[in-house]
């Protein structure tokens, strides 16, 4: 493995290099997910005999670095083929300078990929345009192609390379945040299947009705014969990982309880929130619910991306809505919005608002919205300002009512 200068350039398996970056400049990922534990670009250079494949590039600005990585391993003039797996530009950003290099190339994709590359990149380079299942034969490969529509754009498709490597290459599915310490990982850990939800829940999970019968078409055209997982982002998979993390990704798509986890949602201005969700959260956990709390307040702002990627896979979720000028809490809003687009509903939810001057309008507000999104209301409270003990014990009583829910 050879590493500099955030460049890990390594081989898969016989004949397959990945060429990695690790970002860690990037706070943000899609200018909106916190990632303060970084991010990597994978791209797969295949050479067979007198003939290289590209996968992927890295993101768009990387491109100098991209084409230095490239160039220590082939001259770019002898690239024959770039296959785009999705345009998005973190896996594309470097196709108009390969384009530029070498006009020789012809680029790979779905059908829709040509239009997205001249809209994108402003190019219209040789293109072959590649049905679901198509074959790409070379002297000692047939790479298969396969659409795997809405994930997560409509354009992704990935490549199998059959027999001798039996890899899969899938872009962002399987994608992971972090640096992983090494190409491979060697367990599932909690740790990296949590990074591995987070990216789910942040990239996929508005697809994830697609998930499953994508993956049921790619086991079927594999015949299950896979041994490598090789994705745009993360770790490389193998071996005996493969099903336990095609496994995880139905878990990721069926949204199905783990650990026992309850998600806390909550805002709180000047303190009456917080006191209610801390007793809240000392009820829940008495009761031998795992919580995980995630606060909005003059102090802490906790990480929206961690807060989605939990409560996909979460038992059950309490929202706690302070009011502001008449609505709901701006960040708690937008946290309701992304948890009604990204699960789409399926979770009992405890709702509990508290307002000071208003009325109960923001509890009505945003107890239809999760209802109409196939959230299951369990309860929903409002609080004048301090809670009083007829508060506590209605909230009690809904605890008990959530308990019951998430235990049957």
């Amino acid at each position: 493995m050879r590493i500099e200068n955030n460049v890990v350039i390594d081989k898969v398996s016989k004949d397959l290099i990945i060429l990695r970056y690790n970002d860690t400049s990037t706070k943000y990922f899609e200018a909106l997910w916190e990632i303060p534990e970084g991010v990597t670009y994978n791209a797969y250079l295949l050479i067979d005999d007198d003939t290289a494949i590209l996968f992927d590039t890295w993101k768009k600005g990387l491109e100098n670095d991209f084409l230095n990585a490239l160039s220590s391993i082939i001259d770019i003039r002898d690239l024959d083929y770039v296959v785009i797996h999705h345009m998005e530009p973190d896996h594309s950003g470097s196709i108009k300078t390969l384009y530029e290099r070498n006009p020789g190339i012809t680029f790979i994709g779905h059908p829709m990929t040509s239009k997205l590359m001249r809209n994108l990149y402003g190019i219209s380079p040789k293109f072959r345009a590649v049905k679901d299942n198509e074959i790409l034969s070379t002297k000692n490969y047939q790479l298969v192609f396969i659409h795997a529509p809405w994930l997560h754009w409509p354009e992704t498709m990935f490549t199998y390379i059959p027999p001798q490597i039996k890899a899969l290459m899938t872009c962002d599915v399987f994608g992971a945040y972090t640096i992983p310490k090494s190409v491979f990982i060697d367990e599932l850990s909690d740790e990296y299947i949590s990074s591995m939800r987070k990216y789910f829940a942040n990239i996929i999970g508005f697809y994830k009705d697609n998930v499953i019968k994508n993956l049921d078409k790619v086991l079927a055209v594999t015949k299950g014969s896979i041994e490598i997982i090789a994705p745009a982002h993360g770790a490389v998979i193998k071996g005996n990982l493969v099903n336990k993390a095609i496994n995880l990704y139905r878990e990721f798509a069926l949204k199905t309880p783990v650990n026992r986890k309850i998600v806390i949602a909550y805002s709180s201005m000047y303190g009456f929130v917080d006191g209610i969700m801390s007793h809240v959260a000392h009820v829940l956990g008495d009761g031998g619910f795992n919580v995980s709390i995630y606060k909005f307040t003059d102090k802490e702002r906790a990480s929206i991306g961690d807060l989605i990627g939990e409560a996909n896979n979460a038992l059950g979720i309490v929202l706690g809505v302070s009011t502001y000028d008449t609505e709901p809490f701006p960040l708690m809003d937008y946290i309701i919005n992304l948890l009604i687009k990204k699960l789409k509903g399926g979770k009992p939810v405890l709702l509990i608002t508290d307002y000071g001057w208003g009325g109960d309008v923001v509890l009505r507000h945003v107890k239809t919205r999760l209802e109409k999104a196939g959230f299951t209301v369990i309860d929903a409270i409002s609080v004048n300002g301090i809670p009083t003990k007829e508060d506590l014990d209605k909230i009690d009583i809904a605890l008990q009512s959530l308990k019951q829910a998430l235990t049957q």
